[in-house]
């Protein structure tokens, strides 16, 4: 399953949510262990240590988050055609975190993009309203290439399947989902 931006925030905001919670308590024990010298309530000051951390690792997370986002964008930008192998490699991230960020930013319509159902590759059509950078090969129709070789590969559709991952249907002898790219062998 793809994690969606809402996921991943709400998951963000819990952590820091009980880091605040650790941080305030053990800030609450400080106060009375130094102030009345013997601690009348449960805890100890020592629950701001996690608590900082979770803080810090929420926000950190809500960064790196942004910033693998924004860079997927960026490589895409330059790319008609692209395997995942290689952009995970590019990017410094693993090949299931690149499906779920693209598949992602598909559903947000800051990417317009497909995976090949044979081999697992992904056609970017654009990316935020912008066409790929990359010069393209047009077929005679006017359409690029890639473009014209989906539309005949699904015209001729004798039976489907679905996809186990995200329930999308495919043909007979595709290798990989054209809509989430997940293997289906």
């Amino acid at each position: 399953m793809s994690k969606s931006e809402s996921s991943v925030k709400t998951g963000i905001f819990w952590t820091i949510a009980i880091g605040l919670i650790l941080l305030t308590w053990g800030t609450v024990c400080l106060v009375f262990w130094v102030g009345f010298g013997n601690p009348t309530i449960p805890g100890t000051p020592w629950l701001m240590l996690p608590g900082g951390i979770m803080i810090i690792a929420g926000i950190s997370n809500i960064i790196t988050y942004r910033y693998n986002r924004e860079k997927l964008l960026g490589a895409l930008k330059s790319y008609e055609r692209v395997s995942i192998t290689q952009l995970s490699s590019e990017l410094g991230m693993k090949e299931k975190e690149v499906k779920e960020v693209i598949v992602d930013l598909r559903s947000e319509g800051k990417l317009k993009a497909s995976f090949d159902p044979e081999s697992g590759d992904v056609f970017v059509l654009d990316v935020k309203g912008q066409p790929p950078i990359a010069v393209v090969p047009v077929s005679s129709s006017g359409l690029p290439e890639h473009e014209e070789a989906i539309k005949k590969t699904y015209k001729q559709i004798p039976e489907q399947g679905f996809c186990p991952y995200c329930g999308s249907m495919f043909k007979p002898g595709d290798k990989f989902c054209n809509n989430c790219g997940a293997s289906i062998e």
